[in-house]
């Protein structure tokens, strides 16, 4: 039997799994998806045909990436170098945001107050799926 905890993980891998596989698939397949996503991080992008493009890979890795989760929520304990894959992505992610806050405000036109709010946001992420995780495989 599932205790809440692991159950609480499962949830949480569905969440970016589901996350992953949705944001790839609309970049790839929607001319306006990627720019709804850019305005919901509170980017201000010039839309060239070239960045058009360049998003695209970024889809599928989107994709892969999305893959990966479900397989790590279907079998979490089996699964520990994707968990942790995760939590060290999402842990990158928000020191990104910190470490390049001038460039993102530059290019992206991100005020450096939405910047940190995602930062926080991401490295929230990378905490919350490690101490869950941490704390299912100390369940009975």
């Amino acid at each position: 039997m599932k205790t809440k905890v692991a159950a609480g993980l499962t949830v949480f891998l569905w969440f970016v799994c589901a996350f992953h596989v949705v944001v790839g698939l609309g970049v790839n397949l929607s001319d306006e998806f990627p720019q709804a996503m850019a305005r919901y991080y509170g980017a201000q992008i010039s839309w060239t045909p070239e960045f058009a493009y360049i998003v695209k890979p970024l889809g599928a890795f989107m994709i892969a990436l999305g893959f990966m989760a479900g397989m790590a929520a279907r079998d979490p304990f089996g699964h520990p170098e994707i968990v942790y894959g995760f939590v060290l992505l999402f842990a990158m992610r928000g020191l990104q945001r910190l470490a390049f806050q001038g460039e993102i405000e530059t290019a992206l036109n991100i005020a450096s107050t939405r910047n940190m709010g995602n930062a926080v946001a991401f490295l929230l992420l990378a905490t919350v799926l490690f101490v869950l995780y941490r704390a299912a495989r100390r369940s009975p």
